[in-house]
């Protein structure tokens, strides 16, 4: 648990629990669709008394939706012992607050007078309809039915006795919570004194010299299970189950099943990990699915091999066939994170991803960001083949390369319009068995890179307006054998740059014209 200046963060823990069946509970941060919070804990925050809260709950999508906390870890001055973890004091219906308290007195210390103070304390919180300013309400807060892990059934994630609060209700709702000081008594819930009143008492200056804390909320939800083989997102057919959200859909449908979305705009993040379809689909004249980053745009994945913190759109992890298609991936307000900014990306860790991305509309990915950006990605490190195919999409404005092919992904790259990109096409130790084959690739910084690849088949490429390399091999430390002829390039400073090429790689015969050099040693 890391340890967070005063009072609490909003950690992000992804623990699987296997949701086969509708009441199994799955716990993460956060669910989709379900809870959107502040990324960083940023929640809102009064210093007089010192609240904090988090808000945009929202259950309509799910059979059950918990909210607890799972881990308390109260740290006094480094110099001193850790006092250890709060236990769950218990709920009190008539205030509607969950408590917890320590399991000894806090020890601090006066950093002007190095007097101690020891005392108990305690940990609140109240469920509340959102009106967006934490405060702990007389009347009118959540009630309803509190239970524990062990009575659902969830016997591998922290204390089974700890507390879950269901949500009910679909409706927006916030929680208030905050440390307090604690006369050790059931009686003395929630009416303590503020801790940094307290600290201020006694002349302790700014709190977050002497004193840390962190606060794991969790989140543990219940999807609603259907056997159907096609489902809808919206309500744009009469016939198909509907959901609000797409990621809820992928959740509750079975391997092979078809997520058909109404045209619309879709906040969200998508992990997908078992085989499925997702096909944007036309009412009447609206044929427009957007899928846009949603208000925290979060890490969902890591490179296999790379290692690299990958923040993907959609991503596909470790499952196949995923097909795509119909839908227009715009990466507009991602928040620029530190790692690679994908629309959509295949990783295959413990199984191969495989799939195809056609007919859609991959745009605006990490744009005005600094980070690395990607319109469709793939990388493979596990172990057996994975085929990626993307066919026939419009792919521009990408702050990075237009479609990037990492370590051991195959398969096909054909028919795609890829503009207004720093890379068209990249392979980085791609292969074997891969081909492009008539792309259709301007203004960009350099058309189709080779970057340590085996076995690729670069042919029938119009390349066009290109700033620097229109192809370019950079194949001769540790890739070979590849086949780059009967491409079509106008106007590049390069035609293609052969410098380091392999000496298995041939890249003749290919027409070049306004270019200031045809060829590059």
């Amino acid at each position: 648990m890391k340890k967070l200046s005063f009072f609490a963060t909003l950690l992000a823990t992804l623990l699987g629990v296997p949701s086969l069946y509708a009441q199994t509970y799955t716990m993460g941060y956060t669910p989709p669709g379900g809870v959107t919070v502040t990324s960083g804990g940023g929640a809102p925050y009064t210093s007089s008394p010192a609240l904090y809260g988090y808000s945009g709950f929202n259950s309509s999508d799910y059979q059950s939706l918990y909210y607890g906390v799972n881990y308390v870890l109260n740290v006094a001055q480094s110099t001193f012992t850790n006092p250890g973890n709060m236990s769950f004091l218990g709920y009190n219906p008539a205030t509607g607050i969950l408590a917890w308290g320590s399991t000894q007195p806090w020890v601090f210390q006066n950093t002007i007078s190095l007097q101690q103070v020891s005392i108990n304390t305690q940990f609140i919180v109240q469920i509340q309809p959102n009106t967006g300013t934490p405060g702990f309400l007389g009347s009118g807060f959540l009630t309803g039915d509190t239970t524990t892990k062990s009575a659902l059934g969830i016997t591998n994630s922290g204390n089974p006795n700890d507390p879950l609060f269901q949500i009910v209700s679909g409706g927006a709702y916030q929680t208030t919570f905050q440390f307090q000081t604690w006369n050790g008594s059931p009686a003395g819930i929630g009416n303590g004194q503020d801790l940094l009143d307290f600290y201020t008492a006694n002349n302790g200056s700014n709190p977050t010299n002497y004193f840390n804390t962190s606060v794991d909320f969790e989140f543990w939800w219940s999807i609603p299970k259907t056997t159907a083989m096609a489902v809808q997102v919206g309500t744009c057919k009469t016939k198909l189950p509907n959901y609000a959200t797409i990621q809820t859909a992928v959740n509750a449908v079975p391997s092979g099943a078809t997520v058909e979305i109404c045209p619309g705009t879709y906040s969200e993040q998508l992990l997908i990990s078992a085989p499925i379809t997702l096909e944007g689909i036309a009412n009447g004249t609206n044929k427009s699915v957007v899928l846009t980053p949603p208000g925290v745009f979060e890490q969902n994945g890591t490179g296999p091999v790379t290692s690299y913190p990958i923040y993907a759109q959609i991503l596909v992890q470790d499952a196949g066939p995923v097909n795509i298609s119909g839908v227009t991936v715009d990466g507009n307000n991602s928040g620029c994170p530190a790692g690679a900014i994908a629309g959509i990306a295949y990783l295959s860790a413990a199984n191969p991803s495989s799939g195809k991305v056609f007919n859609s509309v991959i745009r605006n990915t990490g744009n005005g960001c600094g980070s690395p950006a990607v319109g469709v990605y793939g990388e493979n490190g596990s172990g057996s083949a994975s085929a990626v195919t993307v066919q026939g999409n419009s792919i521009h404005s990408i702050n990075g390369g237009g479609v990037i092919f990492g370590p051991n992904v195959g398969g096909t790259i054909s028919g795609n319009t890829i503009n207004q990109a720093q890379s068209g096409i990249a392979f980085q130790q791609a292969g074997p068995n891969v081909k492009a084959t008539a792309n259709n690739i301007s203004s960009t910084q350099n058309a189709i890179s080779l970057n340590s690849a085996t076995g690729v088949v670069a042919q029938q490429n119009i390349i066009s307006d290109t700033a620097n390399d229109a192809i370019s091999f950079q194949d001769n430390g540790a890739g070979g054998t590849n086949n780059v002829t009967k491409n079509t390039i106008n106007e590049a400073s390069c035609g293609i740059s052969t410098s380091n090429a392999a000496d298995t790689d041939v890249y003749f015969p290919n027409s070049v014209s306004n270019a200031a050099a045809t060829t590059c040693p």
